[in-house]
């Protein structure tokens, strides 16, 4: 088994790098054998860094008919319909490399996407006070999906 934690978004847009963020602070909180991985905004290469997971969990911002700071979690079934919510502005869709992981390496078993809804997305570096405080949220959801993960291998 091999999990990934992977934060996906742009620093410099303020609430679009929510994943980053969260990502940076569950650095040093987390099992040594959990892979972190900052994926910024780089879209394909990822398949590469990704190539080995069995597990993966995705953070990012999402857009959705939802108030600002509402985290939605998504399982592997709703991330691969697609629509309602758009999971990522980036230049390859989380449906998209998730599919793209499948086909090629065939190792997942399970994706999840924590998403946050932005408040703020222009130019800046800070997070809006809504999304700093799903951020705490989003963090001990983390922790819950990969504890619930390694519980399946035992």
């Amino acid at each position: 088994m091999k999990i990934t934690v992977l934060g996906l978004g742009n620093l410099l847009l303020r609430d679009e790098g929510v994943g980053v963020h969260v990502l940076k602070d569950l650095e040093n909180h987390l099992p040594e054998d959990v892979e972190i991985l900052d994926g910024g905004t780089i879209g394909l290469p990822l398949l590469t860094y990704l190539s080995d997971t069995t597990h993966l969990l995705i953070i990012d911002a999402v857009k959705a008919k939802a108030s600002p700071g509402t985290v939605m979690v998504f399982g592997q079934e709703e991330l691969m319909r697609g629509p309602p919510v758009r999971f990522s502005v980036h230049d390859i869709s989380i449906t998209d490399l998730v599919s793209l992981l499948k086909f090629k390496y065939d190792r997942l078993k399970d994706v999840r996407l924590i998403g946050v809804v932005p408040e703020r997305t222009g130019a800046g570096t800070e997070l809006s006070e809504s999304v700093k405080r799903a951020c705490v949220e989003v963090k001990e959801m983390v922790k819950g999906i990969i504890a619930e993960w390694r519980s399946e291998v035992k």
